[in-house]
């Protein structure tokens, strides 16, 4: 990607990006511009280990005078998904509590694993409340379960 390309529309894009010499992939949470600088956030699929750290994101930056850095290597991989950010009125810790209690009904330990167990869906928290939902194909039926299941104060589309 190049750095003339970042603004605020990739936010929720499903890519892939280098961390540690390794492509990997993950979700676009936040962009910034500056005056010499472009990046991107991008929280990972899942956490990488480098040494004695674990990451569960990094950022992809590129200098905006040559395009130099990172962020030349990210793709984005999803433009097929629909994507939504949703807003909870209770904390996502006590939504997953609903799925242990449950394991039975549900067969899953928290919400991201229900979500990512959907087919061609994937969840991505953001904050204690707040969480970015991408769907090839099963948007609607995903707004309508959590509707439905969980305390929703707010769904916008991306």
């Amino acid at each position: 990607m190049k750095a003339t390309e970042v603004n605020d529309s990739l936010i929720g894009k499903r890519c892939k990006c280098i961390f540690t010499g390794l492509m990997v992939t993950g979700t676009i949470e936040e962009t910034g511009v500056n005056r010499y600088t472009a990046e991107v956030k991008v929280r990972f699929d899942e956490p990488h280990r480098w040494g004695n750290e674990i990451f569960e994101y990094d950022f992809s930056t590129a200098r905006l005078c040559d395009g130099f850095g990172s962020l030349r290597h990210l793709e984005i991989i999803d433009d097929g998904y629909q994507t939504i950010k949703v807003t909870f009125s209770e904390n996502i810790r006590e939504i997953n509590r609903m799925f242990t209690r449950d394991y039975k009904n549900w067969g899953v330990v928290n919400l991201k694993e229900w979500i990512d167990n959907y087919e061609s869906s994937r969840f991505t928290q953001i904050d204690g409340h707040r969480a970015i939902i991408t769907s090839e194909h099963n948007m609607e039926h995903l707004k309508e379960w959590l509707a439905k299941n969980t305390p929703v104060a707010m769904i916008e589309y991306i």
